[in-house]
């Protein structure tokens, strides 16, 4: 277990991340689709709009999940690392689509995507480096 006074904040800022990126997605899909990726009507056969949305579905309930999961007194080990693992494969799927399909992608969408992988990959940091330090251990925020 560990102390929850830092794993809480950690879980906070990582659902604020996740909330701000998936409201968007909810909130105006295809404007998103416009941004990220302009002239893409499709992704894999579904269309733009749609995929967004989804994700940002997804994201938001994520959001919540980490939410829920601050509130608890005292955090499992094993959920504080599925969240840094869910923050690598996050950060290693962006640089992969980008890197696959850099054409696909507008210019301040790839910012905007490289700036969202900076932050989730620093919240996994700081998640992993609370995981190093010990059960039952805080870390200095």
């Amino acid at each position: 277990m560990i102390s929850n006074a830092r794993s809480a904040t950690i879980l906070r800022i990582d659902a604020a991340l996740c909330a701000a990126c998936g409201l968007p997605g909810l909130i105006a899909p295809t404007w998103l689709a416009g941004f990220l990726l302009p002239g893409q009507e499709t992704v894999l056969g579904f269309a733009t709009p749609t995929l967004l949305w989804e994700l940002g579905i997804l994201l938001v309930a994520y959001a919540g999940l980490l939410l829920l999961a601050s509130v608890r007194p005292a955090l499992d080990r094993p959920v504080l690392a599925i969240t840094a693992i869910a923050d690598a494969g996050w950060v290693i799927g962006t640089f992969v689509l980008v890197a696959a399909f850099p054409a696909s992608f507008s210019a301040w969408g790839m910012v905007a995507l490289a700036v969202v992988a900076l932050d989730t990959a620093l919240i996994g940091l700081w998640k992993l480096r609370l995981l190093r330090s010990g059960p039952g251990t805080a870390l200095a925020v």
